[in-house]
């Protein structure tokens, strides 16, 4: 008995500072477009046609924060050093290539947690009888450790459960 009461103290006084064990989540907001300064383009997804958890990410390059994707290093590749042109058009040009109702682009500033800019995300619309929806993606950033800052990539919980495009690994992950 003492063993357990013990046991339910320590999970008491450990879980709260386990809660605030990461730092903030970072907002994000509409943008009209990007500045003009360097990026490395971040191509998340794309693994197979139709893949929907699929979206690039641009990020500020000399920003205070890198920006990793919360996923293995298989499922996005980095493409480093370009002009704010050509990282829209890297974008652009992946996420059209990976599913037929792509339509076009919406653009987010991500903000630290200062409300500096340090990337965008460039997510694909698509055609929204297909999907219900043209925007199909939730994300969310967090301040990780110092300097790092993980991306959460999913799509939205509707979508999902519609399911019907095929070898979606979504389903195949059992969620």
């Amino acid at each position: 008995m003492k063993t357990s009461c013990r046991a339910v103290l320590l999970l008491a006084v450990l879980l709260p500072l386990f809660a605030c064990a990461y730092g903030p989540v970072l907002r994000v907001e509409p943008a009209p477009g990007i500045e003009e300064l360097h990026y490395d383009a971040i191509l998340f997804g794309g693994r197979y046609s139709e893949d929907l958890e699929s979206m690039a990410i641009l990020v500020i390059r000399g920003a205070p924060y890198r920006i990793l994707p919360y996923a293995p290093k298989f499922d996005y590749r980095v493409i480093k050093d370009l002009s704010a042109p050509q990282a829209l058009e890297a974008a652009t040009r992946f996420l059209s290539a990976i599913n037929p109702n792509f339509t076009g682009t919406t653009i987010n500033r991500i903000l630290d947690p200062e409300g500096n800019p340090i990337g965008y995300e460039v997510r694909p619309l698509y055609q929204p009888f297909v999907y219900g929806l043209s925007d199909i993606l939730e994300t969310s950033y967090r301040v990780w450790s110092k300097g790092i800052v993980r991306a959460w990539i999913e799509v939205t919980p509707s979508v999902e459960r519609q399911g019907g495009w095929g070898g979606n690994r979504l389903h195949e992950r059992g969620r």
